[in-house]
């Protein structure tokens, strides 16, 4: 199976800032750590957008240095916090479409990775896919299929409601064409970002997942008007994509001080649980 590294929602600022009280530096170097030493096999690690929390081109140093150390290949996508100005002056090899939005697509035998650029200009929290983007996006998956290709989408914004009432007016703004060309293509899988929440589930028939993020997350609430925030440990998920199925699973970083017991197999099926504290 092909393993991607799902991360999103960094939201690194200058060294020695914070955000909501938390230092995003420590929270991102702990993962890339995590991924460095556990999933050092995995083609790609796709970012999913909220690289910085403000935009400017100190704090997109600032992730490039901690985002240079990953021992595998990353694709950055960009979301609402982001400027796709000041990261392209910093990614300056960075892939971009003929407009200079911040998509790409990236194949791997079956299976065709297509990432989006949601980021809206114009409005601090929600999405969007221009014309040009659209035309993209469904060039894309068009040329995916062509090939005999699945394609497995990534993009920063939900395109539909997840039930949080405090979310509903920070989606993809007119998602409707959007929909439209996935309803039509049925792609494997899509991935986002953005919620600050691990959420899964279908769509129209289409599977989807969102990882809560390294940096702050939120308290599920369904029907709140408030985002509290959290200080909960920064997780990524590990996805295995063949070219019929995708399995996500969520992960946080782990210390080995961390484990309190071993289980060991034994033919009885019983197992044999050896504590280590």
């Amino acid at each position: 199976m092909l393993k991607i590294i799902h991360v999103s929602d960094t939201h690194v600022v200058p060294a020695g800032q914070s955000v909501v009280g938390i230092d995003p530096h420590e929270r991102l170097r702990q993962v890339v750590d995590a991924i460095n030493e556990n999933h050092d096999d995995a083609a790609l690690c796709v970012i999913t957008g909220d690289l910085t929390d403000r935009g400017d081109e100190e704090s997109y140093r600032a992730f490039a240095d901690l985002v240079s150390e990953l021992k595998i290949p990353y694709r950055l996508l960009v979301g609402n916090h982001d400027n796709r100005q000041n990261f392209r002056r910093v990614f300056t090899d960075a892939p971009v479409d003929a407009d200079g939005f911040v998509q790409s697509t990236a194949d791997f035998d079956k299976v065709r990775l297509i990432f989006l650029d949601s980021l809206h200009d114009n409005h601090a929290g929600l999405g969007q896919l221009c014309l040009s983007r659209l035309k993209w996006f469904e060039a894309a998956v068009k040329d995916a299929a062509r090939t005999g290709r699945r394609s497995v989408i990534f993009i920063h914004h939900p395109p539909f409601s997840v039930g949080v009432k405090v979310f509903e007016g920070m989606m993809l703004e007119n998602a409707e064409p959007f929909l439209s060309q996935i309803t039509a293509n049925k792609p494997l899988h899509l991935a986002f970002g953005h919620l600050h929440l691990t959420t899964s589930g279908s769509w129209n028939g289409i599977p989807f997942s969102c990882n809560r993020g390294v940096a702050h997350q939120i308290v599920l609430n369904f029907e709140g008007v408030v985002t509290e925030f959290i200080e909960a440990v920064p997780t990524f998920a590990v996805m295995l994509i063949s070219e019929n199925s995708v399995l996500v699973h969520h992960a946080a970083p782990v210390a080995t001080s961390d484990i309190i017991a071993r289980e060991y197999a034994t033919d009885d099926g019983k197992g044999n649980l050896v504590m280590t504290r």
